[in-house]
């Protein structure tokens, strides 16, 4: 009984010293939970008399939405949480920052076990009464109006277990950062590094990976930080928001729960042991433990140094010799002030001289690796017998959605659905790449790769394959045109569900735009999926569609269908609903043609220390044009020419292509650039061009303009 009032009467005590922490605290969690709840349904409120909501249940859905903003999951928490966890958990251990307030807490017959117990805990009191205060009362306001009804708890409690978790990790490592360490300034520079370290590390080492290596690839697999509670709330804080159901929320939450919790508890483990071991002369030093010091110069060091040196790396546009220099010198530098801040002393820059060698040649040794590549991360390629399959991405970016209408990536949607087991092309491609030069490639692509090995492990690759050369052809049909590649790459492939959802279907050959009856959806899928058996690569590289089919799904979602000559039974259906027709427009619909040259031989690629910039006017070949009188710069290269001859425009369309049938598969450069076609249709035509628009832009195929066109629209064309 004695000690349990003793405890409570510590405990009491502790409160009085704290007060000040405990307005803090409280003020900010009504400003963050009440303050913006009442902003938030406000604005609601104001929009629905403004009429943005059309139904009374888009209006309750909205304060319902607004009420889970606020209470459940606020983006806008994360600082003031992190705020509130240093300011709750330096003040209360404090006394350990003064040798005299130290020496007079140990003189008090109480046990350790027991002091820190007490400030922990009202600490962990102070933030709980402050944030159900807040929440209770947030309730009550949104409840008033409306704004409240299970769903709404639900998630308001999973929100509370959240941002508590939260809270927990960074107190606990507050608390740690107090253990280890004797003044607040360095308090709150562990604090940052211990909170912080794992995210940095993680961006210096996918920066350096982009610097120093071809093949890294972040479409399949994307290393994040496995530890990082900042990292967590950051990324998946905005994702909770969304209007999910509370169980498909708490099932996304769960794995994190468990995560925070089993850090939190490893982190006040730590706290405890070291405000166990910690000496009561510490007060006042930056470092508890002298034991530490070594090790936290050389975690604090190296990144810093490294980080210098990418730095240095890209404003030098990738000098070696500066990157490595800069490295190091920021080793140095690092460890040297580490050093003065341990001592308080400027005379101490280059004490322990051992802990800053090897700091140095940490540093020296990642510039290294990377540099030289010395782990082979660009030489690796798995053996055939290694792998259970392959998932490949070439240079195709669709629209994908799940079941409920959820937006899946691209990434994710091929992961799922592709399972390649003809490995032997794609392996051969990726050692092809490794001894080819993409400079050397006419037609280079980047080649995504998912390796899937039988151990379980998956390692994304990315290499450029030249689409251009004939000896690649037979292998890339050998990936194109497997079901597995189609399946993971198109989404109508797999999905038949979805098409009987279509709420609407277009064809267009560029300029038509036909409407399709939104029933037939599924009877189109099944021609155009029969249709993708004769799909590959041959197919892809040497024929331009002929046609695109665009369908709308629910939730805004669309996809659109590349309809090439060959197939049959799309052809047929289309032509039954009378919505075909023929790319090459015919001259007599055709009111004028406005065609712009502009004039692409008088710009060039700049090149800036060995970097190759966008286009850039050259004045010197200007100059050497055959008109340069009144012209001073770029805005005069560009010539426009109107030809409304039915002659001259049947010249013109056999060799012009849409603009708006561009594919990703073909050659960028089988359109020309340097013209631009706007082609405007007669009124009285019959021809079922897309009347919302007044025009259609078209493109020549490279080096099919016809001589008279160049001839209009050259520089000196309107020159006696």
């Amino acid at each position: 009984m004695t000690s349990k009032n003793s405890f409570w009467a510590s405990s009491k005590e502790n409160h009085k010293r704290r007060i000040w922490v405990w307005i803090i605290t409280v003020l900010a969690q009504l400003m963050m939970y009440v303050g913006v709840l009442t902003v938030y349904l406000s604005r609601i409120r104001r929009w629905n008399v403004e009429g943005v909501y059309r139904t009374r249940e888009e209006y309750q859905n909205a304060l319902y939405q607004a009420t889970k903003d606020a209470l459940a999951f606020q983006d806008n928490l994360m600082p003031v949480l992190i705020v509130l966890a240093v300011i709750i958990g330096v003040q209360g251990f404090s006394y350990l920052y003064d040798r005299k307030k130290v020496d007079m807490y140990h003189s008090v017959p109480v046990d350790k076990n027991k002091r820190f117990a007490v400030v922990y805990i009202n600490g962990m009191i102070i933030y709980l009464t402050a944030i159900l205060a807040s929440l209770l009362i947030g309730v009550i306001v949104a409840a008033v109006q409306g704004a409240v009804n299970g769903e709404v708890m639900a998630a308001i409690g999973l929100g509370f277990l959240w941002n508590l978790l939260f809270f927990m990790v960074v107190y606990h490592t507050v608390v740690l950062a107090v253990m280890l360490t004797g003044n607040r300034l360095i308090t709150l520079c562990v604090t940052g590094m211990l909170i912080g370290y794992e995210p940095v590390l993680y961006d210096l080492l996918e920066n350096m990976q982009y610097s120093f290596f071809e093949t890294v690839s972040g479409f399949y697999v994307t290393h994040i930080p496995k530890l990082s509670v900042l990292y967590d709330y950051n990324i998946n804080t905005w994702n909770l928001k969304q209007p999910e159901k509370v169980a498909v929320l708490a099932k996304v939450m769960l794995p994190y729960y468990g995560k925070w919790f089993i850090l939190a508890v490893v982190l006040l483990i730590a706290a405890w042991l070291c405000y166990r071991k910690r000496p009561s002369e510490a007060a006042g030093k930056a470092v508890a433990f002298v034991r530490v010091e070594p090790f936290l110069k050389v975690f604090v060091a190296v990144p810093i140094g490294v980080c210098l040196g990418m730095w240095v790396h890209s404003a030098a546009y990738g000098n070696a010799v500066l990157t490595a220099v800069s490295m190091a010198g920021g080793g140095v530098i690092a460890c040297a002030a580490i050093e003065v801040i341990y001592d308080f002393d400027i005379k101490s820059l280059f004490k322990h001289l051992v802990s800053s060698g090897a700091a140095i040649a940490a540093i020296i040794f990642i510039f290294l690796a990377f540099k030289m590549d010395l782990f082979g991360y660009d030489d690796y390629i798995p053996s055939a017998d290694k792998l259970e399959s392959i998932a490949v991405s070439v240079d195709y970016y669709g629209q994908f959605w799940d079941k409920e209408y959820n937006y899946v990536g691209a990434s994710e949607f091929s992961e799922e659905h592709m399972h390649l087991q003809d490995v032997e092309p794609v392996l051969i491609l990726a050692d092809k790449a490794r001894q080819e030069n993409v400079e050397d490639m006419t037609d280079a692509r980047i080649i995504n790769v998912l390796y899937r090995l039988s151990s379980g492990r998956r390692v994304g690759r990315r290499f450029y394959v030249d689409f251009d050369n004939p000896v690649n052809e037979a292998l890339m049909n050998r990936i194109v045109g497997t079901k597995e590649f189609k399946e993971g790459t198109y989404q109508i492939m797999t999905d038949q569900d979805s098409f009987a959802d279509v709420t609407a279907m277009t064809y267009s050959n560029g300029a038509t735009n036909v409407a399709l009856p939104a029933q037939d959806a599924q009877m189109l899928r099944e021609a155009y999926v029969k249709d993708m058996e004769k799909f590959d690569f041959t197919l892809a590289i040497n024929n331009r569609p002929c046609g695109r089919i665009h369908m709308n799904f629910p939730n805004w979602f669309g996809t659109d269908l590349d309809v090439y000559d060959s197939f049959e039974n799309t052809i047929a259906y289309l032509q039954s609903k009378e919505a075909y027709y023929p790319v090459e427009l015919n001259a007599e619909d055709i009111a004028d043609m406005t065609i712009t040259n502009y004039h692409m031989e008088l710009y060039e690629n700049g090149d800036h220390d060995g970097e190759v910039d966008p286009l850039v006017f050259n004045s010197a070949v200007a100059a050497e044009a055959s008109w340069v009188s009144g012209y001073a710069d770029e805005g005069d290269t560009i010539v426009t020419e109107t030809f409304t001859d039915e002659e001259d425009i049947a010249q013109i369309v056999p060799h012009i292509y849409p603009a708006y049938l561009s594919a990703a598969w073909n050659h960028s450069g089988e359109l020309d650039d340097n013209y631009d076609i706007y082609i405007t249709f007669k009124k009285d035509t019959t021809y079922p061009y897309d009347r919302s628009q007044y025009g259609v832009y078209y493109k020549f195929y490279t080096g099919q303009a016809p001589e008279f066109v160049e001839e209009a629209t050259a520089l000196d064309a309107g020159e006696e």
